[in-house]
């Protein structure tokens, strides 16, 4: 016989599904750990670990670090704050999120101060500390959303089909919003605008036209609208409001500073778009599979390309060190969008197309085929002038494949638990 009170606690948890948040919490708590703390090496004895919270305020103060500070703990206070929201009450929620990030941020301060290549920063820690409460407020937003918030949850459910699927390739095209965005740094400057449009009627600059990055913007842009149009509702037609969404991010990539607005870039968005019209009668899984296709043909494409500007530059080893090169600048995180958001779509096109009893078996075949395809495409970049190879990449295609997969096997099993 169940007592009462473990009746009613059954109860309480049969209330809300189960929730992959507390687990992606943890990775993404132990990816900060590992990027504040790297290279692990050369820790001298101190005993003033907390000399950097009474330290003069820093003279300069530079904008790509207030963007990286804030941004690193933005998703940590959002998967915490998921993770609790069931557990306490909103407000109880934000703030134990806000202060968990706030307590591995001064963990990690306090343990760079034995790194002699790490500088420990109060300036860091309250940067950490707002941005882990920037993502617990965000994920408050959606669980009670406001005004305009809820308008747009309201479209969201109009135009697109439901489910945290779709959510997660809606997902992806915003990585691809944030990776052409990115740094973020926005400027209404004159000249910045002028050298943002110079490409644009200036012959060979900064390079001679280039057909293989005119083929691949045509690719990504073609495979964005079709990946966009298997999200949506049949009975909407999604072609005219994805070009609209290109066209308006294309257009303020002009404002952010150490951007080009590319000839290349104008026409092959304005191709990918008469591709994603002409193809909007095709069946569903026609429009996947093409997706699919130029999603990678553009992809290949931008990974063989030279680097701009540093064509006597010489070859670059492999790099075997996960995120060597991508922590501590906003240059990094850029490439880490680029590298992610490709093979989550990816990943949805083909978990959406695959039967339940099959999906560990093609989750794994797939993602095997992932591994082959990059590890191919990075080995090439040795040679390739300006190029890195990188194991990073790898890695981050692989977990863009694998979370559609991860997130449905996982929805699946926790809904068959929560009605048993």
């Amino acid at each position: 016989m169940l007592r009462a009170s473990q009746l009613a606690d059954m109860l309480a948890q049969k209330k809300h599904p189960p929730s992959a948040s507390p687990m992606l919490a943890t990775v993404y708590a132990l990816l900060i750990v590992y990027g504040s703390l790297y290279p692990f090496s050369g820790w001298l004895p101190t005993e003033g670990m907390l000399d950097f919270l009474t330290a003069p305020w820093p003279r300069y103060i530079i904008r790509s670090d207030l963007f990286i500070n804030f941004l690193a703990y933005l998703p940590l206070g959002l998967l915490t704050a998921r993770a609790l929201r069931y557990r306490l009450r909103p407000a109880a929620a934000v703030i134990a999120a806000t202060l968990l990030g706030l307590l591995l941020s001064l963990a990690m301060e306090s343990l760079q101060a034995l790194l002699p290549e790490r500088v420990s920063s109060l300036f860091d820690l309250l940067l950490n500390g707002l941005g882990g409460l920037g993502g617990a407020l965000l994920a408050g937003l959606f669980v009670n959303l406001p005004g305009p918030l809820h308008r747009l949850a309201a479209l969201r459910r109009e135009w697109f089909l439901p489910g945290r699927a779709m959510d997660l390739g809606l997902t992806a095209i915003g990585l691809w919003v944030l990776s052409q965005l990115s740094p973020l740094l926005l400027s209404l400057d004159t000249d910045y605008l002028r050298k943002g449009l110079l490409p644009l009627w200036t012959p060979g600059f900064p390079t001679v036209f280039n057909w293989p990055q005119l083929i691949a913007n045509t690719c990504i842009i073609a495979g964005l609208g079709l990946f966009g149009s298997t999200l949506a509702r049949p009975e909407k037609n999604s072609s005219g409001p994805f070009a609209g969404l290109f066209v308006a991010v294309l257009l303020v990539k002009i404002l952010v500073v150490g951007r080009y607005l590319m000839l290349e870039t104008v026409i092959g968005a304005a191709m990918g778009i008469a591709l994603v019209f002409a193809l909007y009668f095709a069946s569903r899984p026609i429009r996947s599979i093409v997706s699919g296709l130029a999603l990678l043909i553009g992809f290949a494409l931008i990974e063989l390309e030279p680097a701009t500007g540093v064509i006597f530059r010489p070859a670059q080893p492999f790099n075997w060190i996960p995120f060597h090169g991508q922590m501590h600048n906003l240059a990094g995180f850029s490439g880490i969008l680029s590298l992610f958001w490709p093979f989550l779509a990816l990943g949805c096109l083909a978990a959406f197309a695959t039967k339940p009893a099959k999906r560990w078996l093609m989750a794994w075949l797939g993602g095997l085929l992932v591994l082959a395809f990059l590890f191919a495409l990075e080995w090439q970049q040795q040679v390739i002038p300006g190029r890195n190879a990188d194991i990073t990449d790898i890695l981050l295609a692989l977990a863009g494949w694998f979370l559609p997969w991860w997130s449905r096997i996982h929805a699946a099993r926790g809904e068959a638990e929560w009605t048993a």
